[in-house]
């Protein structure tokens, strides 16, 4: 992939939940993109701006446009940061919790998460006996936002703490050696099934802003960086 150009630009959400609605030309379908994804700017043409997808898992190598007034707006001029780190550290054993935003009692395995020099507790588990348990100990990889998970209810989340942004926006893991999605990510909430679930509410704005800020080079914007994972 050619290195950014002076056309180049990055995404910025447009709704609080993440997102960036583009029109994919010239079919006029709806897409998605997640913020500080790289897209090519192409002309502008009878008030709409028209770009390359260039980077990240959406559309990738297709053409899209917006209206251009919109497009000042939400296409940037600043590139994401380098690599990010993120380490968990495992807390006790599995512990009875009631959650007051689900209003239900549940098992779960916390953990201390730290990135930027900022912590939040987080849960690795909340059922079990299923098909998911505890993320293992080792070095994962996160990777860029692949899809909205508007699909699984986190409103609740957003009432409980109000100002939260990016709660439909999933980090996935890819687990050890592997760069692809293992069904795991990294999200906000009280039920984890074996993801990395940020449980305290009120922490989730800040680690989104600065998981979705970085890329690892060379990666075609799909990879944010590292999960390191202690017992």
């Amino acid at each position: 992939m050619a290195p950014p150009t002076t056309n180049s630009r990055w995404t910025l959400r447009s709704e609080p939940t993440g997102w960036l609605r583009v029109q994919l030309e010239p079919s006029r379908k709806p897409e998605f993109l997640c913020e500080y994804t790289r897209v090519d700017v192409i002309e502008e043409k009878a008030g709409r701006t028209y770009f390359k997808i260039v980077e990240g898992f959406r559309s990738v190598g297709e053409t899209a446009s917006m209206k251009t007034a919109n497009a000042a707006r939400y296409l940037g001029t600043r590139p994401p940061g380098g690599s990010a780190t993120v380490t968990v550290k495992y807390v006790g054993k599995p512990v009875a919790t009631e959650s007051k935003v689900r209003r239900e009692v549940l098992t779960q395995q916390w953990a201390d998460l730290s990135f930027d020099g900022k912590t939040a507790r987080v849960t690795l588990n909340s059922l079990w006996n299923r098909e998911f348990t505890p993320i293992p100990p080792g070095e994962h990889v996160i990777l860029a936002p692949d899809s909205s998970h508007a699909n699984i209810r986190t409103d609740f989340y957003v009432d409980a703490a109000p100002g939260m942004i990016g709660n439909d926006t999933w980090f996935p893991i890819a687990l050890n050696g592997s760069t692809q999605n293992s069904s795991r990510y990294i999200h906000v909430g009280h039920l984890s099934e074996g993801c990395v679930t940020v449980y305290e509410l009120e922490k989730w704005s800040a680690l989104y802003q600065y998981l979705i800020s970085h890329r690892v080079a060379g990666t075609l914007g799909r990879r944010v960086g590292r999960l390191i994972v202690q017992k």
